[in-house]
C-alpha cells in the first residue's frame, strides 16, 4: 500500500522579485522533484512597488501548488517569515516547511539532499556554505567574506553553537512539528537576526540539526535587501542572548549537529 506523499512548503519572501519569481518557481518544479514529496510554494510579498504579487498571481492560475500571502507593507525578513510561516501552518498545512529566498541565490537544485536529511530523522537542515562541498560566490570581495565569516565565528562563540558551521544560512528545511514547540511569535525579529534567533531555539529545544553543502550563488537580478540595521539588530540579539543565556544556566546545552 503506497504512503500519501508529504506536503512540503516553501516559504519565499519577497520584495521587488518580479523578474526572479517566475524563474525560481518554475526551477523548482523542474529541479527539486522528489518522489514523496507534494512541494508547494508561499510567496509572501510585502506589497512590492514592482509588482511581484501580480506575477504570484498569474503562476497560481497555471499552478494550484502556488500561493500567496499579501502583506501591507515592508517590515523586515524576520517578520516576513514568522507571518508565512504561520499561514503556511494554518492553511496549507504541511509536514515540512522550507526557507528560501526568490533571487536564486538559494538554488533549487539543493532542495532534494536537503528533504532526504529530513526523511532520515532529523529535525531541522541547513543548506550550509560553510561545510565540505558547500561554498560562497566567488565574486564576493574580502569585506563580504569577512562580514559573513565574522557573524558566524561571533555567534558560535556567543551562542555555543560550536558544532554548527553555517548559522546564519537562510536555506533550510524544517520539520513542520518543530514549531509546536518553538513558538515563532515569541522571537520578536524583525531582520536578518530571524535566522540565528530560529536556529538558537530550535537548538534550546533539543530538535536534532543537520547540515548539507551547497553552492551559494549571487542573486539573479536586483539589489540585496541587508541593510546596516539589520546587520546591528543581529550583532545586538547574538551579544544579548548570549549574555543572557550564560547568566540563566553554567551547563549551555550543546547542540546536535550532522556535518556529513
Amino acid at each position: 500500500m503506497e504512503t500519501a506523499p508529504e506536503k512540503v512548503c516553501i516559504v519565499m519572501p519577497t520584495y521587488n522579485e518580479a523578474e526572479n519569481l517566475p524563474l525560481v518557481t518554475d526551477m523548482i518544479f523542474k529541479k527539486a522533484k522528489v518522489p514523496w514529496a507534494d512541494i508547494h510554494i508561499l510567496v509572501v510579498d510585502d506589497n512590492s512597488p514592482d509588482g511581484t504579487s501580480k506575477v504570484a498571481e498569474k503562476l497560481m492560475e497555471k499552478n494550484k501548488n502556488i500561493h500567496l500571502l499579501l502583506r501591507q507593507k515592508k517590515e523586515g525578513l524576520g517578520m516576513a517569515y514568522i507571518a508565512g510561516i504561520n499561514h503556511a501552518l494554518e492553511n496549507i498545512r504541511p509536514d515540512i516547511i522550507v526557507e528560501m529566498d526568490a533571487d536564486l541565490s538559494h538554488h533549487p537544485s539543493h532542495l532534494p539532499s536537503m528533504l532526504e536529511k529530513l526523511k532520515e530523522g532529523y529535525d531541522f537542515v541547513i543548506g550550509s556554505r560553510y561545510i565540505n562541498g558547500g561554498s560562497v560566490p566567488k565574486e564576493w570581495g574580502f569585506r563580504r567574506k569577512l562580514i559573513s565569516r565574522t557573524a558566524n565565528i561571533y555567534t558560535k562563540a556567543f551562542l555555543n553553537m560550536s558544532n554548527v558551521r553555517d548559522c546564519t544560512g537562510g536555506y533550510r528545511a524544517i520539520r513542520a512539528a518543530v514549531f509546536d514547540r518553538v513558538d515563532l511569535n515569541r522571537l520578536n525579529i524583525k531582520g536578518y537576526a530571524f535566522q540565528i534567533s530560529l536556529l538558537h531555539q530550535v537548538l534550546l529545544s533539543g530538535f536534532s540539526v543537520a547540515e548539507v553543502p551547497i553552492h551559494f550563488a549571487e542573486r539573479n537580478a536586483g539589489v540585496s535587501k541587508i541593510r546596516l540595521a539589520d546587520m546591528a539588530e543581529l550583532a545586538f540579539f547574538v551579544t544579548k542572548s548570549g549574555l543572557k543565556q550564560g547568566l540563566i544556566t553554567t551547563s549551555k546545552p550543546q547542540p546536535i549537529a550532522n556535518r556529513s
